[in-house]
This record gives C-alpha cells, sequence and structure tokens, in this order.
C-alpha cells in the first residue's frame, strides 16, 4: 500500500508528529509512505533520516494567495499522478487542495484527520463563517474524515456525526534525570519549577501563565516558570515578563529538541490553551506523572478530568489560573495524588500502537 500524507508546515508540532508517527509505521508495517509538505523543518529532516520519501511543495503555504494555491494544486495533482498513491492523508489546513486533486486523479480512500479548527481561534466572525464553509467543503471531498478529540467531532457534528474519534497517542517516554533535565536554567536549579512546552504562539495562553506567576510572585519567591519552546509571541512575552517585573522568575528557554524527555525538570505542568484539540504535551505530562492544571478547552477535558487527574480553569482568566496553582502548591499531597490518577489514565488510553492500528483500519 502506498500512502502519501500531506501537511503545510514541516516544523514540528502536534500535526506533523503525528504524520511522521503514522508515516514511520506504515513503513515498518512494509507499506510505502511519503510525505508532500510545504514550509521545510524537522519533519521532513526526520522523514529523510527514516527513509521516508519527502515531496517539498513550496507554494503550499499557511497564508491564502492565489498564484501559491494554484502552484501548490498543480503540484498535488503531478506527484498524486506519478507516484499514485493508494491513499491520501490530508493533515492541515489546506487539506482540500489534496483531496480535490486526489479525486481528479482517481484514488480511491482519501482521508482528512482534523487536528483543530482555525474557526476556533480568535478572529473576526466573518473569517470563522467562511472558515467553517471551507471546512465543510473539505470533509465533503475526503472519504472519510477522523477527529482527534470528540470536541473537534462536536464543533462540525452537523457533517462528522459518523467520524471516528481516534485520540493521539504516544510510546512510552523515557525521561531524563531531574538533575540533568535543570541544565537549561541552572541558576534556577533549586527553585520549583512551573513548566510548559509549548510553541509560543497566541493560542497557548503563555502570557496568561505569566500574568498568573506575576499574582503569585511575593507570596511563593521561590517558584519560577519554565517554557521550553519558541515561536512569533517571543518578543511580546519578553516585554510582558518585563512589565510584570518577572525577569529572573519566567525563563523562556527557547525550541529543545526532545523537549518531553526533560519533563521531570518540572514540579507542575501548565496547559491555559485558548484552543486545544488534543495536545501531545499534556499526554507526556502525564506519562511523566505531573501535577496539571489547564484550560477547559477543545480536548484537554477528555485528558483531564478536573479534580480528579488535575485542575482545569477557563481560558483567557490568569486570576483564576493563579488560584489554581497556588491550590496545588500549599496541597502537595492532592498535588501527588492528581499527578498518579493523570498517568494512570494516559497510559492506558493514549498509546501509539492503538493510534496506529486505528488509524491503518481507515486505510
Amino acid at each position: 500500500m502506498k500512502v502519501l500524507y500531506v501537511i503545510t508546515k514541516a516544523n514540528w508540532g502536534g500535526a506533523q508528529r503525528y504524520v511522521f508517527d503514522l508515516a514511520r509505521a506504515a513503513k515498518e508495517a512494509g507499506h510505502e509512505p511519503a510525505i508532500a509538505y510545504g514550509e521545510e523543518g524537522l519533519l521532513s529532516e526526520y522523514a529523510g533520516q527514516a527513509g521516508i520519501a519527502v515531496f517539498p511543495i513550496p507554494e503550499l503555504t499557511n497564508g491564502i494567495f492565489i498564484g501559491d494555491e494554484i502552484g501548490a494544486f498543480r503540484a498535488l495533482l503531478r506527484i498524486i499522478k506519478e507516484w499514485r498513491p493508494d491513499v491520501v492523508h490530508a493533515n492541515s489546513s489546506k487539506a482540500g487542495l489534496a483531496l480535490v486533486a486526489a479525486r481528479i486523479a482517481g484514488v480511491k480512500n482519501t482521508l482528512f484527520t482534523v487536528h483543530g479548527w482555525a474557526f476556533n481561534e480568535e478572529r473576526p466572525w466573518w473569517q470563522k463563517v467562511a472558515l467553517r464553509a471551507i471546512y465543510a467543503v473539505t470533509i465533503l471531498f475526503a472519504h472519510k474524515t477522523i477527529c482527534v478529540s470528540e470536541a473537534v467531532r462536536l464543533d462540525m457534528e452537523a457533517f462528522l456525526k459518523k467520524a471516528p474519534v481516534i485520540y493521539n497517542g504516544i510510546a512510552t517516554p523515557v525521561f531524563k534525570p531531574r538533575k540533568d533535565s535543570r541544565c537549561f536554567v541552572p541558576e534556577a536549579k533549586d527553585k520549583v519549577w512551573i513548566g510548559m512546552l509549548s510553541e509560543l504562539h497566541p493560542n497557548k495562553g503563555v502570557d496568561d501563565a505569566i500574568r498568573a506567576l506575576a499574582d503569585l510572585k511575593d507570596e511563593y519567591p521561590d517558584v519560577v516558570l519554565v517554557v521550553f519552546g519558541d515561536g512569533r509571541e517571543r518578543q511580546r512575552l519578553q516585554e510582558i515578563v518585563r512589565q510584570c517585573d518577572l525577569v529572573g522568575r519566567v525563563f523562556l528557554v527557547g525550541f529543545v529538541e526532545d523537549a518531553a524527555s526533560y519533563l521531570s525538570a518540572f514540579d507542575m505542568f501548565l496547559m491555559p490553551s485558548r484552543t486545544e484539540a488534543l495536545a501531545y504535551a499534556l499526554i507526556e505530562a502525564g506519562y511523566a506523572g505531573l501535577p496539571v492544571v489547564a484550560s477547559r478547552r477543545g480536548g484537554i477535558p477528555e485528558i483531564v478530568r478536573h479534580q480528579k487527574s488535575g485542575l482545569l480553569v477557563p481560558a483567557k482568566n490568569p486570576h483564576v489560573l493563579a488560584r489554581a496553582i497556588r491550590r496545588l502548591l500549599d496541597n502537595p499531597e492532592e498535588a501527588r495524588e492528581y499527578g498518579v490518577a493523570l498517568k494512570e489514565s494516559v497510559t492506558a488510553q493514549f498509546l501509539k500502537e492503538r493510534m496506529v492500528r486505528e488509524t491503518f483500519a481507515q486505510y
């Protein structure tokens, strides 16, 4: 079986990790996978190292430019006609281009995995309406659509009543010793670390985490916020750190390869996202047995049960976030119990083998 995976950016995020895990599993099972992508990044590098064929398409961008859309469509159609995949599996906001090209080329099985909806982001209402319409057409062109959480399915339930929900899954991580994991911020090695694995993007609520720490800084002088990840918000977030007088208390470490292996550095994990389909980082924090405070958005409540395996708070409310953090800092036994409960649930439910098996069953 030849499977073509299509994604816009090859940087390393949840959708890219999903594509790589499936492509590598397909190769290991004796199939022939390939990945078509736009912007270069770690995904294309890892694919090359794993011996997976790649098709770079420079015109396949996140922006909407008519010339690029036409160029990307032509490139996808050419690749599909020449490579002749049995399955085309699209995984990005430009999935529709790949699905239409696949239909024209006569591919008998096309799939679209929804890793989140752009209409859930903060944007003008008319853009949200237009995006819903575009997604509806994309779903119609796919023979099958996979949702990574029940929340994702419910957001477009009218079109996805029978769509399978297949949770993201991971292999059991190997965590580095705590002492080694704190090498990134040696000046804070003896502090209490509240941590995040997060792209520095408005959707992730890193600014809310910084402002929550500002509420707590005098009460808990030994607590610091450490964020592994980079992105377009770095300069703005650094300015917020200065405005909140948190220099030396907030550390934006930048991109860390295999960041999850350093989760033992953290004492608590935050995910105050404003929109989130189903986060790999939260699953990894669960495997690490960390107490978690997260926003009640998207698929997050499908991983963390409020006051059972963590605390859930409203998004975009740093003061409530601060109160939840305070509760876990003041009640270490409760925090420990949440971490144990979360580890038990994620290790039973969010397995890579199950994700691969259930996804391949759709092929």
